[in-house]
């Protein structure tokens, strides 16, 4: 068979969607000419989802499931870190990171495994089935992303990596999977598929949790949105230096009175360049504590066999 496809999965307390998404991923997964690994990580599920994990038997030839726990629920970002690390010792040589609720379309799959002439392949969100209020804080992120990023952002998680990716992935610190893949200096490409409904229930994500995945993605380009703030700084420090120039010319060169408001002007423009370089100074202080992983290469899970 050709190289082999691992496919990472976390999933917490996915108990009444996990053995439909498996199901379906093993049929999808049966019609690649691959040898197939799916990697499922237990974050700290609560319900019985690891049970239904064991109990399920892949009826493909070429398809194979491990399950992998974390030993508490440790977020979304190092689940996905910890599977691809698990994953890395084994023969795959493509690595796809998707959702186990459902979400995520595995019918995908058959066209990533095609592509082979890109080192990260994104699957870019079509059609979404959130409510209003979410699409309109996604499109208020995506916009807020490319002013710091420049660049779009139309796709989550759900992404194919090769070997030479994976090396950047495990040995650098990201805290958004996806984020962290869009500035790797590789082959890409995009395909397209929409963002279905979650198999069991409504979506796990809310407004505040779409904050936070915000946030985190621009922590990927923050040495971006720092040259904004360094620069924010440089203009008003211009601006508050020609105020102060002209200030000082009316009093000294001229009988005009000094507006009222000159001197309010003068000491909010100085307000503003002190807060934009103490986010400056902050910001490069965070990002050179925060440029390798404490727990780098470190296997912090635990491989779950089957009894019997």
């Amino acid at each position: 068979m050709p190289p082999g496809l691992a496919i990472i999965a976390p999933c917490l307390n996915e108990s009444g969607a996990l053995v439909p998404f498996l199901s379906e991923l093993d049929r999808v997964l049966a019609r690649t000419d691959s040898s197939c690994v799916i990697v499922l990580v237990d974050d700290g599920s609560l319900d019985d989802t690891r049970t239904k994990a064991l109990g399920f038997l892949p009826s493909s030839a070429n398809v194979r499931l491990e399950l992998i726990a974390l030993p508490y629920t440790m977020g979304h970002q190092e689940a996905i870190y910890q599977g691809l690390l698990y994953a890395g010792s084994t023969s795959a040589e493509h690595f796809i990171v998707m959702d186990a609720d459902g979400e995520d379309d595995p019918s995908a799959i058959v066209e990533l495994a095609s592509i082979r002439d890109a080192s990260v392949v994104f699957v870019a969100r079509g059609k979404r089935s959130e409510s209003v209020g979410f699409q309109l804080g996604y499109g208020l992120y995506r916009l807020l992303f490319r002013l710091v990023a420049g660049r779009p952002i139309r796709f989550g998680n759900y992404s194919m990596i090769d070997r030479r990716v994976l090396g950047a992935v495990l040995d650098r610190s990201f805290v958004h999977y996806a984020a962290f893949l869009s500035r790797q200096n590789v082959p890409t490409k995009v395909i397209v598929r929409d963002r279905r409904r979650r198999l069991d229930g409504r979506s796990k994500m809310g407004l505040d949790d779409l904050g936070m995945h915000a946030l985190k993605s621009l922590i990927e380009y923050s040495d971006r949105l720092l040259a904004l703030f360094l620069k924010a700084f440089l203009y008003l420090s211009v601006v508050f230096l020609l105020s102060v120039i002209t200030i000082v010319c009316i009093k000294l060169f001229t009988d005009l009175a000094i507006p009222g408001w000159a001197s309010t002007l003068s000491a909010t423009l100085l307000n503003s360049m002190l807060v934009c370089l103490g986010f400056f100074v902050i910001g490069v202080m965070l990002s050179n504590n925060t440029q390798r992983r404490e727990r780098a290469g470190r296997h912090l899970y635990q491989r779950i066999e089957r009894e019997g």
